[in-house]
């Protein structure tokens, strides 16, 4: 089934919301904080530095394919969360 339009617009306008925002913040944030410290700094390392892939696995001394499987983890459980709060 296909979203309505009014649907998709209503999920963007509760996200518009501070108080949605802190929620989201607070989720992300909370599943940091129960992550191996080498699975944090992964995600800092991506998602705040905007380093590739390649950059990181070379920094931790490991494969690509272990550190891209740790970032889907990382954010499969961040879209659960997060979906969780908007729909």
């Amino acid at each position: 089934m296909v979203p309505r339009e009014e649907d998709t617009m209503a999920r963007v306008d509760r996200l518009a919301r501070g108080d949605l925002r802190e929620k989201m913040t607070s989720s992300i944030l909370e599943i940091l904080a129960h992550l191996p410290e080498a699975h944090k700094k992964i995600f800092v390392w991506k998602h705040y530095h905007g380093w590739q892939t390649e950059k990181i696995a070379e920094k931790l001394r490991c494969n690509r394919a272990d550190v891209e499987g740790i970032l889907q983890q990382i954010d499969m459980n961040l879209l659960h969360r997060a979906g969780s709060l908007v729909f």
